[in-house]
């Protein structure tokens, strides 16, 4: 990729001041990752002239490829707009969307006032087309998660809910917009260069699990639940000797049983663990433990992958995630662990602090609330730092369903749920991309769960399990 000199645009700091101009190279950021999605090989958009100018960003596709493409800059919206009067437009598809896709392209943080629904893409002559809405913005709007740092908005866990999103309030949450805008611009991209083959979508699946609890240490209400609650008093049994007898727990041995599934299912699980002390919200175990380090020496043999899953006082607290990460580490023999915040207690910052930790990936970007898209993707993804105008050295694993979101958050029945589920699985499948899944241990013990798990595991029978990049870098 080549780039030609521009105007530069505004820092972060002057963002809050003028209005939100992204920079030249938070559009040339916007570009590859619309061209990722679009099936652009490396190789090709290296070779792509891209020039920045006040009004437009165009992109020449190198010798032998004569076609050009302008994409207008319309700016975004006033910094000082609260999330609710963010705008969203929608405009028409360059050609027949894939059947499972939306019948429109939607482009939030972008405002247009026409009517009826016009074609995103003006095709000005035979090799010139213009997009005239401002989907680089859009892209850098959702990827950056712009939106959750122009919101007050927080639940009783410091959490951005879903109900304060434009994806839920525009009804698109279900969608992968910015994917879905990835095959918009693979449409236009082969009318222009006949001879170009994008890379077909190579949708997977990820199957990771929140260890919250294990049963060690030792708690009496968990033990009650197992009798009161979940009607397993030989759990209960279990988990009083494993104080007494060094044991193995029942949340322990719920991890050897998910490990079964998995593989039964050929797949590979993700363990995330905690080292948090013992809080409200936190069960304080010890992966140096013996009892667990056995069950994790297992795990390994069989091909498991481990991360971390920093406690719920971590959030916001640098220092404290640095420790529990670097315990981790130590007992889990991981030394670039990827993992996930508990309770999805994350903020943009959040990146920046795991960056710093050296951590591989991220998933907490989901809602714990709704199912669905909350960064309008299922692409694994290098984060943009709106605050420091750079690429984040740390990947973004999107979050698209966790265990109790359907059943305690939604409130949804089975029947209900599944159907959108498979949708959901329809749409990454059409794009590309990874369904990642959290379900914790605990849940196979809920009757309220009974058949849930199942039931999900077979929407995926026939998927390949996904397999990320060794380091970052890898990930053009």
């Amino acid at each position: 990729m080549s780039v030609a000199p521009g105007k530069a645009g505004v820092s972060a700091a002057q963002c809050h001041v003028a209005g939100i101009v992204p920079t030249r190279e938070a559009r040339g950021y916007a570009l590859k990752e619309l061209a990722r999605r679009a099936g652009v090989s490396r190789e090709f958009f290296a070779r792509w002239e891209i020039r920045f100018l006040d009004d437009s960003t165009r992109v020449s596709f190198g010798a032998g490829c004569p076609g050009e493409i302008h994409f207008v800059h319309a700016g975004g919206p006033a910094a000082d707009l609260g999330s609710e009067s963010l705008p969203v437009s929608r405009a028409a598809w360059p050609a027949t969307p894939p059947p499972s896709l939306g019948p429109d392209l939607i482009l939030p943080g972008c405002a247009s006032d026409e009517s009826p629904l016009m074609p995103l893409y003006s095709r000005v002559t035979e090799s010139f087309v213009v997009c005239r809405l401002d989907v680089l913005f859009s892209m850098l709007f959702m990827l950056s998660r712009l939106e959750e740092t122009l919101s007050a908005v927080r639940d009783d866990h410091g959490r951005f809910p879903s109900t304060a999103s434009l994806a839920q309030r525009h009804n698109f949450l279900e969608r992968p917009v910015l994917d879905e805008h990835g095959l918009a611009f693979q449409q236009i991209l082969a009318s222009l260069i006949p001879g170009w083959r994008p890379a077909p979508p190579q949708a997977s699946f990820k199957l990771t699990h929140d260890i919250d609890e294990i049963g060690i240490p030792l708690d009496l209400r968990s033990i009650a639940g197992h009798i009161a609650k979940r009607g397993k008093p030989s759990a209960a049994a279990r988990d009083l000797l494993s104080g007494v007898r060094m044991a193995e727990p029942t949340g322990l041995q719920l991890v050897r049983r998910l490990a079964q599934i998995s593989a039964s299912r050929g797949f590979q699980s993700a363990f995330f663990w905690k080292a948090g002390p013992c809080g409200p919200y936190d069960s304080g175990y010890d992966t140096g433990d013996k009892r667990v380090q056995r069950v994790i020496e297992d795990l390994w043999r069989q091909g498991s992958e481990f991360g971390v899953h920093p406690g719920y006082d971590t959030f916001g607290h640098p220092e404290r995630l640095a420790e529990e990460v670097g315990y981790l580490r130590q007992t889990l023999k991981v030394e670039s662990p990827g993992g996930r915040q508990h309770y999805l207690r994350w903020s943009p910052q959040t990146w920046l602090d795991w960056e710093a930790c050296g951590l591989l990936y991220d998933s907490s970007v989901g809602f714990a609330d709704a199912f669905g898209f909350r960064a309008g993707t299922a692409f694994p993804y290098r984060p943009w730092s709106l605050e420091q105008n750079r690429e984040l050295n740390l990947i973004e694993m999107p979050l698209i369903l966790m265990d109790c979101t359907p059943v305690k958050y939604m409130r949804i029945a089975k029947d209900e749920a599944l159907p959108r589920i498979r949708t959901l699985a329809q749409r990454v499948a059409a794009t590309g991309g990874v369904f990642t899944l959290l379900w914790h241990n605990a849940p196979l013990l809920e009757p309220a769960y009974d058949g849930w798990y199942e039931a999900i595991l077979d929407v995926f029978a026939n998927w390949s399990p996904a397999k990320l990049p060794g380091n970052v870098q890898q990930l053009w």
